[in-house]
Order: structure tokens, then C-alpha cells, then sequence
């Protein structure tokens, strides 16, 4: 609400600047023209039947009190506490803040099997902090127990841990994944039987080449009695 306030105020004080400004330079034209709208306006809802005018009149005027009545309530309203106290602290006072406190608990769910997502919110109740954490688990979880041990752990780190009291007791909103879709799985195509193997076509065989026979060796002749 703050910011809105600031801009409200800004906006505010800058149209006023104008308004003033113009009103102070020419006020003999400015404030003419403005009563002279503002005759030509009442002769204007002076002419329109009583019955409309009426309702015309309080429907506007309902409009403009709802926006009064809500910016009203926002600034009333008690501000959202950004720290909350440590209650088992001696011999001082100590805060921590809310953004701590979610890092905390977002830090002891996460190890926890099952868990995909894990949002808390922590808000204040005077000096107890309360805690409401959504949850996203995975597909096939046991819904109870995985609650009961997100509640456990929840209790641990914000008394435990952290030394702050609960108020009530910690809320599990648990949500749970979609299933993933089942793969299809194409059929193999069954291996068919070999093909016979064509027969080797061996080489013919080439002639052998056989070796053209010497001659054999002719003895000498024997010596005749004339040559002895």
C-alpha cells in the first residue's frame, strides 16, 4: 500500500501544481470557463427527468464510494510482518525473516523422495508463525505417509531449526504429478531366414604343363677290332 500512496500522492500534487499554476496566471479565463461549465452542467441535469437523475445520481455515487471504502481498507489493514520473533533466544530479542524461514523449509522438503515441487507460504500470528506448503509429488506416491513425513519435517524446522512456535498445525496442500504417458513400443521385425548361399564358383583348373622330355644320353659305341 505504500507504493500505491506514493504514486496516489505524486499524481495528486503534480495535477494540483497545474490547477494552481493556470489559476494563478489566468484566473479571469479559468474561473469564467469553469462557471460557465459548471451553469451549462446544472441546466443540463436540470432538464433530465427527476427518476433518472435519481438513479443515475446513486448508482454514481455507490461507484464512488466503493472505491473510497477499498482504498480505505488498504491502508488500515494490518501491514504484512517481513520478520517474525525467535522465541528460544535468552538474554535478547532476535527476528528471522519470512524469506529465510520459506528457503528453510523449501530446503528440508526438497530431499525428501517423491517431492518434484515444493511452495510454502509463512505468515504471522502475533509471535507463532503459520505455515501452508504446496506440494507437487510424483506419479504412484503413498499420499499419507509422504504427508505425514512433509508434516513431520515441516514441525521440525520451524520449532527445531529455526526456534519459532507454530500456530496450529502446518497445512500439506499436496498435489499430485500426471502420470507420464505411456511409450508405445513399435514391433521388431522378426529377423527372416538367410538366403541359401549361391555355390562357389570354382576356377577350372588350367593344364599342367608338362616339360619337354631331354633327349637321353646315347653311350658311346664300342670300339671295333679295325681300331684297335
Amino acid at each position: 500500500m505504500s507504493t500505491i500512496n506514493r504514486v496516489v500522492i505524486v499524481v495528486a500534487l503534480l495535477a494540483l501544481m497545474a490547477l494552481l499554476t493556470a489559476v494563478c496566471v489566468l484566473p479571469h479565463i479559468i474561473l469564467t470557463n469553469v462557471g460557465q461549465w459548471l451553469v451549462d452542467l446544472g441546466r443540463y441535469f436540470n432538464g433530465v427527468q427527476p427518476a433518472w437523475r435519481m438513479v443515475l445520481g446513486l448508482l454514481l455515487a455507490l461507484f464512488l464510494n466503493i472505491v473510497i471504502l477499498f482504498l480505505i481498507f488498504l491502508e488500515v489493514r494490518p501491514a504484512h510482518r517481513r520478520f517474525i520473533r525467535v522465541q528460544q533466544v535468552t538474554g535478547g530479542m532476535a527476528t528471522i525473516s519470512t524469506d529465510s524461514i520459506t528457503q528453510q523449509v523449501t530446503y528440508k522438503l526438497d530431499p525428501i523422495p517423491g517431492v518434484l515441487k515444493v511452495s510454502p507460504r509463512i505468515n504471522a500470528k502475533g509471535d507463532k508463525v503459520r505455515a501452508v506448503v504446496d506440494v507437487e509429488v510424483a506419479a504412484g506416491s503413498d499420499v499419507p505417509d509422504l504427508a505425514t513425513r512433509l508434516m513431520e519435517a515441516v514441525k521440525t524446522v520451524l520449532a527445531d531449526s529455526l526456534g519459532l512456535q507454530v500456530y496450529g498445525q502446518p497445512e500439506v496442500r499436496i498435489k499430485v504429478a500426471s502420470s507420464p504417458t505411456p511409450v508405445v513400443k513399435k514391433p521388431q521385425p522378426k529377423p527372416g531366414k538367410p538366403a541359401p548361399e549361391a555355390p562357389r564358383q570354382t576356377p577350372p583348373e588350367l593344364p599342367r604343363q608338362v616339360p619337354p622330355e631331354l633327349p637321353a644320353e646315347v653311350p658311346p659305341p664300342l670300339p671295333v677290332d679295325e681300331d684297335r
